[in-house]
């Protein structure tokens, strides 16, 4: 029983002493992350004001009036009306929609006629299966209940056809088709998603000890001496194997059959490359003061998980609040997830995606830069106590 007691206690010493991962700490921070900032930003478990594309190719006074009224569901947002054909995997990508909504031509003359019946059409982004639920759910209880109200008048009338009697009584349908991954397949979601988070974990975890490793081994002052460059450039050898990795799974799942690449994967390589060197340059950042490979690790908790969550990668993101959505581009998987899903699963060009990949190199050039502030200082810092006099020296 002694032994125990005493194996017990060493590793509560072991955890308060600072040299390894302060987990005493880390579990109280998990826990208050969660529940105080997260709570928060996930107000609700469904998005509210999902924001959903309208192709109007009918263009009449009803169809206004139809999506004036979709435009009034807590659940939908409409946010652009287009009265021309368009192909829906535009509208949906860089998650500027999370649907389409599809009016033909001849809406309202076929109401007015009533031979036949109508469908209406959702192009639902399938990307992120949580996202499309309650906007599809709404769709189909009020698109029955506006066609109900215009055959009201008319369902008296006797000696229809059957075609006829169901135009009266539901002139409008809405059809949907799941955009993406419409056999909601866990490889093409789920699993890739995971491959990226725990190949973050890991390469994050590593990155995160290099400062501390450098202070105890002696070689940061060394490391100073060389320049903000030869700090950053440690980042690389890690970055090359993280891409690397990443890159060889989805060739096995793609070979396979099991995952859906749409777009050029050599187009999307780069994305890879600068998550990693996000990843690492933050870790740096993060570890900065740390005194230990300990004490860096215990960091991990700011760097992949809110990511993680906030990304799409298991949960909708068109409910977190405006200001929580800017907020998390902060986190580097946030990037990486958009990168693949306009890639892989919505077929984006190169073209397509520059805008998204200049964005990302201001966010590194930021990282960059106040990492560059930290060497500077921390350089001066090491020039003044070698400059400082000898004193009190007897």
């Amino acid at each position: 029983m002694q032994n125990i007691i005493n194996s017990m206690i060493e590793e509560l010493q072991a955890m308060m002493s600072g040299h390894f991962v302060p987990y005493h700490k880390a579990a109280i921070m998990v826990a208050a992350v969660v529940a105080l900032i997260f709570s928060l930003i996930f107000r609700h478990g469904i998005v509210f004001e999902g924001k959903v594309s309208v192709i109007d190719l009918d263009g009449s006074h009803y169809s206004t009036e139809l999506i004036s009224k979709i435009n009034t569901s807590p659940y939908i947002a409409i946010s652009e009306v287009i009265r021309s054909p368009v192909d829906p995997t535009v509208l949906v990508s860089h998650d500027r929609n999370i649907g389409v909504l599809y009016i033909p031509k001849g809406l309202e003359k076929s109401l007015k006629k009533g031979d036949n019946s109508i469908n209406l059409g959702y192009f639902a982004d399938y990307s992120n299966e949580a996202q499309n639920a309650k906007v599809i759910q709404t769709l189909h209880e009020i698109v029955p209940e506006l066609g109900a109200e215009i055959s009201v008048n008319r369902v008296a009338t006797l000696g229809l056809g059957n075609e006829e009697t169901e135009a009266v009584l539901s002139p409008m349908k809405l059809t949907s088709r799941s955009l993406f991954n419409p056999t909601s397949s866990s490889t093409i979601s789920t699993s890739i998603y995971f491959v990226y988070f725990f190949s973050s974990l890991t390469y994050g975890l590593t990155t995160l000890m290099i400062i501390g490793r450098l202070k105890v081994t002696g070689v940061w002052q060394i490391t100073l001496e060389r320049g903000c460059l030869a700090l950053m450039s440690r980042i690389i050898p890690y970055t090359f194997f993280y891409t690397s990795a990443i890159t060889f799974i989805t060739a096995i799942f793609v070979f396979f059959g099991q995952l859906k690449f749409d777009g050029n994967y050599f187009a999307y390589v780069p994305s890879l490359f600068m998550t990693g060197l996000a990843f690492g340059w933050l870790a740096l950042l993060l570890s900065w003061t740390t005194q230990n490979p300990g004490q860096g690790a215990g960091k991990m908790v700011f760097l992949v998980p809110p990511g993680f969550i906030c990304g799409g990668a298991t949960m909708a993101v068109g409910f977190l609040p405006i200001w929580a959505y800017y907020l998390s581009y902060a986190f580097p998987l946030v990037w990486q997830y958009r990168f693949y899903r306009d890639f892989a699963l919505k077929g984006q060009t190169l073209v397509d995606m520059l805008a998204t990949y200049g964005a990302y190199i201001i966010y590194l050039t930021v990282i960059a830069l106040v990492l560059k502030l930290l060497c500077e200082r921390a350089s001066k810092n090491i020039m003044f106590v070698k400059d400082m006099p000898l004193s009190g020296i007897h």
